[in-house]
């Protein structure tokens, strides 16, 4: 490494640490998947929609605000489930591989769909479910929000790697 003495200090160039480095790319990465979902979370959104009361109860209005708000959601719920994902193979290196990584991702969304669906409908009353949505038999929660969850982050992860290359850690 080049440095430049002066009469009292020795100045090293300036380096990201592997630690920063690896952080950097963690958030890259999961900035990058929450935006290949993004879309397809408003198509799933969209879809879905008239499974829930909001376009009886509220009105159109209220639905496309409804179906904005939750593809939001469903975005920042993306992004954080691959940044945890990131920082937990740092802790457990045995799922750094990256079909091991994906299936966390896929998990951790499928396991935060369960609990915000649960939470709002049985819980909080936030939103309800038409007839027309099938329902879980044993977690009593709709099946569309369940499979999009299953969906959409195993085809985000499909074109994220194609784009990618070959496959890489996710440590």
């Amino acid at each position: 490494m080049d440095t430049v003495n002066t009469r009292s200090t020795t100045i090293r160039p300036m380096t990201a640490s592997p630690e920063i480095a690896r952080l950097v790319d963690a958030l890259g990465r999961a900035v990058a998947y929450a935006l290949v979902t993004l879309p397809m979370f408003a198509l799933w959104e969209l879809g879905h929609a008239p499974l829930y009361t909001v376009w009886i109860d509220a009105g159109p209005a209220a639905a496309w605000s409804a179906v904005l708000h939750c593809t939001v959601g469903d975005a920042a719920i993306a992004f954080a489930c691959s940044l945890a994902t990131a920082l937990l193979a740092r802790a457990m290196p045995w799922f750094r591989r990256a079909h091991r990584a994906d299936a966390v991702v896929v998990a951790l969304g499928v396991t935060t769909t369960i609990a915000i669906e649960w939470i709002s409908t049985r819980w909080l009353g936030r939103w309800a479910y038409r007839e027309m949505m099938p329902v879980d038999p044993i977690l009593g929660i709709g099946l569309s929000p369940l499979a999009q969850w299953i969906v959409v982050p195993v085809l985000a992860l499909w074109i994220l790697r194609r784009r990618s290359g070959p496959a890489r850690s996710n440590g």
